[in-house]
């Protein structure tokens, strides 16, 4: 638990590498200055499609597309004489 008259400091930016956080910019503290860390693990950004990308070819061997492809335009023939 952090002790009542602890001051608290804006959040901080860091690379962990080789067993070290590393700011991403200056501290305002002094050398030997003990902190409590909360290890918040920055999310990557993802590109809108990159959902999209990651399921090609998860259909393969599961559906045949050109059967599918002849049942739709069956099913839309019939439709349309109806």
């Amino acid at each position: 638990m952090i002790a009542p008259d602890a001051v608290m400091n804006p959040t901080l930016r860091a690379t962990y590498s080789d067993g070290v956080f590393k700011p991403s910019n200056p501290v305002d503290l002094e050398d030997g200055t003990k902190v409590v860390i909360s290890v918040v693990k920055r999310l990557e950004k993802r590109s809108k499609s990159a959902g999209l990308r990651s399921s090609f070819g998860g259909w393969k061997d599961i559906v045949d597309c050109d059967q599918l492809i002849e049942e739709i335009y069956r099913y839309r023939s019939r439709a349309s004489n109806s």
